[in-house]
């Protein structure tokens, strides 16, 4: 998408690396509208079809280029992108159509796709998902390879270090294309040290703990008190108070985003959540049950005073043991009320 080359018709932008993909959605833009066209028509493909966005393709332009974007076009299955198959197969040549989404298309869309326009993907490969050790590989040459190319190198074994220290963080490419910048910045000529990434990485103790989130959602309990034990154990343990921190956080982002008509620039603004994690909190609006993210912020508050003050935080006969019983007792009330979509759990 250089400025001496020809706008296609349409572009699929896609990948896990949030930031690129959202540079590229906004180069886009700006070319569109320095070839003299208009701002571009923004859809959600969780809330139009298919065949709407072929009929704004197909509305007359009085103002130049114009530019049809649609977000998480991914989200439609393969019979729900055919009227789009067959507008490509004789698009309008004064429109410029951006399909935007983390996962690629469907293979006769893609098909569609390469034969008029331009895929771009950033990240892994859609093919690694469910496969942690070639992802894990992935993820690896991705910071060695952000590293090279600001002057420096990075062994592969301290490269797998700044993916595991940035935990949940270290499958958002974006994240470790900032980790690799500060360390090769830190290294200056010579090679990034253990000592480098010890220093310049925080390591973030609630890796583990955002996925708790996930498994909340998805009222998973089973593996939501599996989690919960795992975080007790052992020497790498998180505290509760820095779960309730954590989770009260990514349910704020829940809640904005519940809200009639929010955006992802809402959450944003409104919580500080940024880049994967905003995306996570819009994701999770969309699955937990209508209101549950403003309820469970409720029920993490009352939380946080168990915690500190509650009589059953000092039970148990080592440190710690009534904490993570009022914890257990508080992830159960949210998987509750992500579950429930009749009315609130009660306590």
């Amino acid at each position: 998408m250089s400025r001496t080359e020809q706008l296609k018709p349409v572009y699929w932008i896609h990948g896990e690396d949030h930031a690129k993909v959202d540079t590229a959605v906004r180069r886009l833009a700006s070319r569109v509208e320095a070839d003299g066209g208009m701002p571009a028509e923004r859809f959600d493909g969780t809330e139009v079809t298919a065949g709407e966005v072929r009929a704004a393709c197909e509305a007359l332009s009085f103002g130049g280029t114009r530019l049809v974007m649609v977000r998480r076009a991914d989200q439609w299955k393969a019979a729900d992108v055919e009227p789009l198959i067959e507008y490509l197969a004789d698009p309008v040549p004064t429109t410029c159509l951006a399909l935007v989404g983390e996962g690629g298309p469907t293979p006769r869309m893609l098909a569609a796709v390469e034969a008029v326009g331009q895929v771009l993907a950033y990240g892994p490969p859609p093919a690694t998902r469910g496969n942690e050790k070639v992802r894990a590989a992935w993820f690896r040459e991705f910071v060695q390879a952000e590293v090279r190319k600001r002057g420096g190198t990075i062994r592969a074994a301290l490269a797998d270090e700044v993916v595991r220290r940035a935990g949940r963080a270290g499958t958002d490419a974006g994240h470790l294309a900032n980790e690799a910048a500060k360390l090769a910045l830190a290294a200056g000529d010579g090679p990034v040290e253990p000592a480098h990434v010890e220093a310049m990485v925080v390591a973030d103790p609630e890796g583990r703990a955002f996925l708790l989130g996930d498994l909340i959602v998805a009222g998973d309990s089973r593996a939501a008190q599996d989690l919960l034990a795992d975080l007790a154990a052992g020497s790498d343990t998180t505290e509760p108070i820095v779960i309730q921190r954590m989770l009260a956080r990514h349910f704020r982002g829940i809640a904005v985003a519940q809200s009639p008509g929010a955006s992802r620039d809402d959450v944003e603004r409104i919580t500080g959540l940024k880049g994967y994690p905003a995306k996570k909190a819009m994701d999770h609006a969309r699955t937990a049950a209508p209101g549950a993210g403003e309820w469970c912020v409720a029920r993490l508050a009352d939380l946080e005073i168990d915690l500190r003050v509650s009589a059953l935080a000092s039970l148990g006969s080592s440190r710690g043991d009534g904490g993570r019983l009022v914890l257990e007792m508080g992830v159960r009330d949210l998987i509750a009320a992500c579950r429930d979509r009749g009315g609130q759990p009660v306590r």
